[in-house]
């Protein structure tokens, strides 16, 4: 922050140009701690600017006058305010000179350095409070679509109609709620100054500007320009600074909640082995199918019309249609995007699977988060990937293929569009994307990637590697059939011993996708650098500047290597650590106890682990329930949506989420994609509100 801060004012001092920028005023700039400090010192020196009260004024010449005044080296007795009369407005009565001296002192008080302190000391005085009501433009608003039978959208912040709490007790989406209601202009936000505090203010502008005794009249003066400073300028850039305090705080804490569900989002446990159905639902277009195989290859796609109602509508094709999929492809699942018509769509599938429609396969269907999909399908990505296919049903192998690799298929999306956050879309753009782009790669790492198969899209998201770099490896990979080992990652164009130190540890090479011609080709070009044989090391989390300590422990257990990912290595590991420690092995290889801990990790994963697989699967259903059905009391399964600051988004099945508020969480931290067990709470029929409570 303060690198930013200073970084501004060497620009500014370097650019500015103005007669009256002096010493002083420099060295303001330079003790400035904040960015709201540097601008309000910037204002009146910027080109072009709004010219205050005491610009106007100075540039009357009443400037040397009111600073003798406020250094006391004159008095208003002293002073004959006739001289300075002139026919000019401002300066046409001893009354409008008084004023522009005032609003001269007003502004010097305002933005002296020991006052700026000693406010931004005080922001967090424990007894400043927040409030908010309903903006009379709301009240207008509701009044005039109650007179035509209308409704509007202001009841969402009837929360926040009412509110006064202490700043110390606001709560980030309270902030972020006020915020975008009163930027809707469907709240009036205040911040309320203590008195106590306001005296605090105005005595350290009486010790520090007036040490001397003053005159009646000066006096008096002097009382009316103290109060003028308070009021006017500086409770109102204390009001801002602490609303632009509370605001940084709860975006940043917006980013934090959104990450964390972004983060949960994209270590969902994958559906493998399975063919799946994906399900665009919608209404008057229809809903867009696609049978996706379970290794993510499109097998057939269409349209059916389920929710129509006129007299050509054929039911009986629509289900046909879904027959094929299942007893062709043996589809088991169906994914349904949880847009609109996705209530309607469950209903009738479920109908489907109830009746025995698709015996004697046994069928089931989960709801899949849809939220850019639609973006996804029309851009450049999803054209190469499926060429000439419509754009809707794109989105219905999205959908499928969320289910079958919900990570894969996730980092196609800009994260701000996923959908899972807390006002995620009214913090700054660039804060937002640096924040999840580093989650997206640190997801992508932690479950690692075969590297002949990963996509160039995935490989983007390595640690080590940019864009460039992901297309030079899908390059070489294609040209060479494929990668034998790790180290060949050195013959690709544009990658170093920097990056490959960075990437190494994240990508895999596994022999059921290193092909036999990837083999014989690395056996023919002798002029390779890299050895062009397997290594089973490279199946492994291990970083290849561990190999040798990893090969050392290997026979210290007396295995083979090509024993790696096999149940016999997981139980000599087992056995070998019941009468060692991880420190000891440490000092017999020489090693630290954190490189000893990974390669016994690493050792103990099979050849198909996958670390989403400790996660909560996604939740599969074959009926449906109604939200009428909902009783208070009632126990029911269900999994996290989304994670916000006052609470956690439950899906019951019922078409709307329940929420568990935070105090109702027994202490639980949940995350998105858990399966919890809930008690129903409240049901609102009227506002479509469920409150729920976590049973342990």
């Amino acid at each position: 922050m303060m690198k930013q801060v200073h970084k501004k004012v060497e620009t500014i001092l370097k650019t500015i140009k103005h007669e009256k920028f002096d010493e002083t005023i420099a060295t303001s700039f330079l003790c400035a701690k904040t960015l709201d400090e540097v601008e309000l010192l910037y204002a009146p020196f910027k080109p072009g600017g709004k010219r205050t009260l005491a610009e106007r004024s100075k540039q009357l010449g009443l400037e040397p006058l009111a600073l003798q005044l406020l250094e006391q080296k004159t008095s208003l007795s002293q002073t004959n305010l006739q001289s300075y009369i002139k026919p000019v407005k401002g300066l046409k009565t001893e009354e409008e000179i008084l004023s522009g001296i005032q609003h001269i002192i007003a502004d010097k008080i305002s933005k002296d350095r020991r006052v700026l302190d000693f406010i931004r000391e005080k922001k967090h005085h424990p007894q400043i409070r927040i409030l908010s009501s309903k903006s009379p433009t709301a009240e207008k608003e509701d009044k005039k679509a109650h007179v035509e039978g209308k409704s509007t959208q202001n009841f969402k912040y009837e929360n926040y109609y009412n509110l006064n709490v202490l700043i110390s007790n606001s709560a980030a989406h309270q902030i972020m709620a006020l915020n975008r209601g009163e930027k809707q202009k469907v709240l009036t936000v205040k911040i309320q100054i203590p008195f106590a505090l306001k005296n605090e203010v105005t005595k350290l502008i009486w010790d520090t500007f007036f040490s001397q005794r003053l005159d009646y009249k000066t006096y008096e003066f002097m009382k009316t320009c103290v109060t003028d400073s308070y009021e006017r300028l500086i409770e109102p850039y204390l009001c801002r600074q602490i609303r632009s305090d509370l605001s940084k705080k709860a975006e940043k804490e917006s980013i934090n909640v959104f990450g964390s569900n972004v983060r949960s989002l994209l270590l969902t446990p994958p559906v493998r082995g399975k063919t799946v159905i994906g399900i665009d639902p919608g209404f008057v277009h229809g809903c867009k199918i696609a049978c996706v195989s379970s290794k993510g290859e499109v097998l057939e796609t269409g349209v059916i019309y389920p929710h129509s109602k006129g007299p050509s509508y054929n039911k009986n094709a629509d289900i046909e249609k879904l027959q094929v999929m299942i007893f062709s492809y043996g589809a088991e699942i169906f994914a349904i995007g949880n847009g609109t018509a996705c209530r309607e769509t469950e209903v009738w599938l479920s109908s489907l699977i109830k009746c025995g429609i698709f015996n004697p396969h046994h069928v089931k269907y989960c709801i899949v988060n849809e939220n850019g999909a639609s973006i996804y399908s029309v851009t450049k990505e999803a054209e190469a990937e499926l060429p000439g296919m419509d754009p809707n049903l794109r989105s219905a192998v999205s959908i499928a293929r969320r289910l079958q690799d919900p990570l894969l298929e996730y980092v196609k999306i800009e994260p701000k569009h996923l959908g899972v956050g807390m006002y995620q879309h009214d913090v700054p753009e660039s804060q937002l994307k640096k924040a999840l782009d580093s989650i997206v790669e640190e997801c992508v790492s932690f479950v690692g990637v075969d590297l002949n198969v990963c996509p160039e899209i995935l490989l983007r998201k390595i640690s080590g590697l940019s864009a460039s770099k992901a297309k030079q490896i899908v390059e070489w990979r294609n040209k060479n059939s494929c990668f034998v080992n790790r180290q060949q990652l050195l013959e690709v164009k544009g990658l170093g011993q920097k990056s490959f130190e960075q990437c190494a540890g994240f990508v895999k090479i596994l022999p059921e996708t290193c092909t036999s011609d990837g083999l014989a080709s690395k056996e023919v070009k002798k002029k390779k650098v890299a050895p062009s044989c397997l290594n089973p090391l490279d199946r492994t989390i291990i970083h290849p500047e561990s190999y040798d300590i990893a090969e050392k422990f290997l026979k210290e257990l007396k295995v083979d290597p090509e024993n790696i990912g096999q149940q016999i290595l997981v139980d000599k590991v087992t056995s070998h650590m019941r009468f060692t420690r991880v420190e000891d092995i440490a000092n017999r290889l020489t090693s630290s106890a954190e490189v000893i801990q990974l390669i016994i990790d690493a050792f103990k994963q099979l050849q198909d682990y996958d670390i989403r697989k400790e996660f909560d699967q996604p939740l599969f259903q074959t009926s449906v329930r109604s939200f009428n059905d909902l009783q208070k009391g009632q126990i029911l399964t269900g999994r996290v949506n989304n994670v916000t600051g006052f609470g956690a988004f439950v899906d019951i099945g019922v078409g709307t989420n329940g929420l568990i508020h935070v105090s109702k969480m027994k202490g639980r931290k949940l995350s998105v994609g858990d399966k919890v067990t809930v008690c129903v709470l409240e049901v609102d029929v009227q506002k479509k509100r469920i409150a729920l409570e976590i049973k342990l």
